[in-house]
C-alpha cells in the first residue's frame, strides 16, 4: 500500500522520496535542501544519508555535501525508511523563567530577551514575551512592548509602563532619538572597517522575507556597520540601524553580501560548526553545531527616560551560544582585529 505524502514536505516534493530543487534554493548545500524538504528530521540524520551514499542527484549517488542547482532532482535511496529516521524535537524554551531585568524605573522596564521566544505572538504559536508578562510581573502591570526583536535575536528589549510612557517612546523611536547597537556575526570579508547600506526595504514577500532594493513601495532605510574582529571566513560587526524597518539589519547584510553566519531567511548558513572554523578538524557525522540560531544580538539601547528625563544606556552581555562560537573563532580563525574585543561595557554607539 502506498504511503501518504509527508504533510511537512515542501511544494517541490513529488512524493516522499523525490524532491525538485526550487529556484529559491539554488546554490544551497544539499544538506540545507534536505532540511527544507524534511524539516521534521534531525539534521545529523540527513547529513549521514548523504555521507552514506543514500541520496541521489539527477540519478547519481552523492557521498559528499555539494551545492545544488535549480531543477535538480533529489531522490532518497529505496532502502531509506523515512518513518524510522530520527525526528527533530524543537528545544523547549523555559518561559516559566523570567528574563533578567536589565533596568527599571517608574516609566519603563528593559529585559534581556533570550533567543527562541518572539516578543509578541506570531502565526506559529502563542508563546511570547508579551503573553507571559502577567505571569512574570503580575496581572496589574501595564507593560507595553514598544520595540520588537526577531524571535531568534537575543538582547535588550524595551517595555513601557502605561500608555503615557508608551506614547513618549513611540515619539522617540519615530524621531530617531533612540540609539540601537547590535552585534552581528557574518560570513564573508568586509572590504572596509566602516561602511553603510541604504537599500530601501518594502513589504514582506514569499517566505516571510522583506522586499529589498529600488522597488515600488520601498521605504528609506539606513544601517551603518563597524568591523570589530575579522576571522577566516567570518567577521564580527557592530550594526547601527538608523531607521526601524522590519528585518532591516538582516536584509541589509544580505544585500551587501555579508549575510549573518546563521540566518535561514536571509543567508545560506543554517548552523556554524567547529569543522568550519578549526583547520585540520576531522568532521564527524554527528557533529553538533556551535550555534543554530541567527547570529544577531541586541547589545545596547540608549533612550531618554520619560520618568526622569535622563539619558539611559542599557547593555546585554552576549548569551552563551554566541559567546561560544566567538571563542572558537578567536582561538582558531582570527585574521586581524579591527578593534578590541567587544564587551557590554565597551561598545561604541552612533
Amino acid at each position: 500500500m502506498k504511503q501518504a505524502k509527508d504533510s511537512t514536505a515542501e511544494d517541490g516534493a513529488l512524493d516522499e522520496r523525490t524532491y525538485v530543487v526550487p529556484k529559491e534554493l539554488r546554490g544551497r548545500r544539499l544538506d540545507d535542501v534536505l532540511e527544507t524538504w524534511m524539516p521534521n528530521i534531525r539534521r545529523t540524520a540527513l547529513r549521514n544519508l548523504i555521507l552514506e551514499g543514500l541520496v541521489r542527484i539527477n540519478g547519481r549517488k552523492q557521498d559528499n555535501i555539494r551545492k545544488v542547482k535549480e531543477g535538480d532532482l533529489v531522490q532518497l535511496d529505496r532502502q531509506v525508511e523515512r518513518d524510522r529516521l530520527p525526528r527533530f524535537r524543537a528545544k523547549k524554551i523555559d518561559v516559566e523563567a523570567k528574563p533578567e531585568v536589565l533596568y527599571e524605573d517608574e516609566s519603563c522596564l528593559v529585559l534581556d530577551k533570550p533567543a527562541g521566544i518572539p516578543a509578541v505572538p506570531d502565526r506559529h504559536g502563542d508563546i511570547s514575551i508579551h503573553k507571559h508578562l502577567p505571569e512574570w510581573f503580575g496581572e496589574d502591570a501595564d507593560l507595553r512592548i514598544v520595540h520588537r526583536l526577531d524571535k531568534d535575536t537575543s538582547g535588550v528589549l524595551l517595555l513601557a509602563k502605561g500608555a503615557d510612557a508608551a506614547r513618549e517612546f513611540d515619539r522617540q523611536f519615530q524621531e530617531r532619538e533612540v540609539k540601537k547597537t547590535y552585534l552581528a556575526l557574518v560570513r564573508g570579508r568586509p572590504l572596509q572597517d566602516e561602511f553603510e547600506c541604504d537599500a530601501k526595504i518594502g513589504k514582506t514577500i514569499s517566505g516571510g522575507r522583506v522586499r529589498i532594493g529600488d522597488h515600488k513601495g520601498g521605504r528609506e532605510s539606513l544601517t551603518t556597520f563597524k568591523v570589530l574582529e575579522r576571522y577566516r571566513g567570518f567577521a564580527l560587526l557592530e550594526a547601527f540601524p538608523h531607521t526601524g524597518r522590519m528585518h532591516q539589519i538582516r536584509a541589509h547584510l544580505m544585500w551587501i553580501r555579508l549575510p549573518l553566519a546563521v540566518d535561514k531567511q536571509y543567508g545560506r548558513g543554517e548552523n556554524v560548526y567547529l569543522s568550519e572554523i578549526k583547520r585540520g578538524y576531522q568532521q564527524k557525522r554527528d557533529e553538533k553545531p556551535l550555534i543554530h540560531r541567527q547570529t544577531l544580538h541586541a547589545l545596547k539601547l540608549v533612550f531618554t527616560s520619560p520618568a526622569s528625563g535622563e539619558e539611559i544606556e542599557v547593555t546585554a552581555t552576549p548569551p552563551k551560544d554566541l559567546a561560544l562560537v566567538l571563542d572558537k573563532l578567536r582561538r582558531y580563525a582570527v585574521l586581524r582585529q579591527g578593534r578590541s574585543r567587544p564587551s557590554a561595557s565597551d561598545s561604541s554607539r552612533d
